[in-house]
C-alpha cells in the first residue's frame, strides 16, 4: 500500500490541503501516522474516494467550463442546487451536473455563443473579401495626340471641381460647428456631483456582497479563541462560540481576519484574528 503525504493527497484530490485536513478529522478520509507526526494517506484509497465522490465546487465549475464564482450564482437563482458533504462544502455528482447541462438556461447559452461565432465569422470573412485588391483594366493600346490632350484637358477640370467642393464641404463644416448646444445639453450639465457620486456608490455597495465565515469548534460545548493578531502568541481579544458566524475581512497565513460583531464573547476591537481550522469557508 502506497502512503503519500498531505500535499499530494490534496492533488490528487483537486482541493486544498485545509480541506483535507478537514475530510480527515471529520472521518471523510482515513490517514495513517508511521512518524508519530504527519499524516499520510493511502493512494488507493484516494482514488476509490475520487471516483465515488461527489467533486467540489473548482472541479464542478472546471466541467462546466464556468468559474466557481458565476456556479454559486447560478445556485443563488435556483438554477442548480448542490449538496453538502459532512464538512459542510459543497458537492456535485455525475447525475447533477448531466441535468444542469440539458436545462433550458444551457442550451439557451450554448446557443447564443454559437450564434455570436458564426456572426463573428461572417464578419472576419467580409472584412477579408472587401480587402482583396482590384486589378484595373488598361489599354495599352495607343491613343491619337488629339485625344490626349482632350484626356487631360478634363483631368484637370474634373480636379479642380473635387478641389473646389472639398474647400465648400470644410467651410460648410465649420460653420456648423459654431452653432450653440441645444438647451437640453444644459439640462443635462445640471446635475450635481452629489448625485453622481451617490448613485456609484449605492451601485458599488450592491455589487460587493457580504461574506461571512462560520466557526467550527472541537465540539458544540467549546469556544474558539479570538486573537488580535494572525498568531498564536497575540493577545487574546474574545472567544466566539461554535457555528458563530462573521463578517470575513482577509485571510493571512492560515488565519481569518474578521469583523468582530455583538453576538461576541468578550472582544475587546472592532476586528480579530480566528485560526483557519476552526473555520467553515464557502458560507
Amino acid at each position: 500500500m502506497k502512503l503519500i503525504p498531505i500535499s499530494e493527497a490534496a492533488k490528487v484530490l483537486g482541493v486544498s490541503i485545509d480541506t483535507v485536513r478537514r475530510w480527515d478529522k471529520s472521518g471523510v478520509l482515513h490517514s495513517e501516522r508511521p512518524d508519530g507526526k504527519n499524516r499520510y494517506f493511502s493512494l488507493n484509497e484516494l482514488e476509490k474516494h475520487k471516483l465515488s465522490q461527489p467533486l467540489p465546487i473548482s472541479e464542478a465549475a472546471r466541467n462546466l467550463n464556468i468559474s466557481a464564482t458565476t456556479l454559486r450564482r447560478l445556485e443563488a437563482r435556483g438554477l442548480i442546487k448542490p449538496k453538502r458533504n459532512n464538512a459542510g462544502e459543497r458537492v456535485y455528482d455525475e447525475d447533477l451536473l448531466k441535468n444542469f447541462l440539458n436545462s433550458d438556461y444551457f442550451l439557451r447559452k450554448k446557443q447564443i455563443n454559437e450564434l455570436n461565432n458564426s456572426t463573428t465569422l461572417e464578419n472576419e470573412t467580409e472584412h477579408l473579401e472587401s480587402r482583396e485588391p482590384t486589378i484595373p483594366l488598361v489599354n495599352l493600346k495607343p491613343q491619337p495626340r488629339s485625344r490626349v490632350n482632350e484626356f487631360i484637358a478634363l483631368s484637370s477640370i474634373t480636379f479642380a471641381l473635387l478641389v473646389a467642393l472639398g474647400i465648400r464641404n470644410i467651410w460648410i463644416s465649420e460653420f456648423n460647428s459654431v452653432k450653440p448646444l441645444p438647451n437640453i445639453a444644459s439640462e443635462v450639465l445640471s446635475v450635481t456631483k452629489e448625485e453622481v457620486s451617490g448613485t456609484v456608490s449605492e451601485a458599488t455597495a450592491e455589487a460587493k456582497p457580504k461574506t461571512l465565515v462560520k466557526v467550527k469548534a472541537e465540539d458544540e460545548s467549546s469556544t474558539v479563541n479570538i486573537r488580535q493578531k494572525p498568531t498564536t502568541k497575540s493577545a487574546k481579544i474574545g472567544q466566539a462560540q461554535d457555528g458563530e458566524s462573521f463578517e470575513f475581512i482577509s485571510k493571512d497565513s492560515g488565519w481569518f481576519e474578521v469583523k468582530l460583531t455583538s453576538g461576541s464573547t468578550g472582544f475587546t476591537s472592532e476586528t480579530g484574528f480566528i485560526s483557519a481550522k476552526y473555520v467553515m469557508e464557502g458560507i
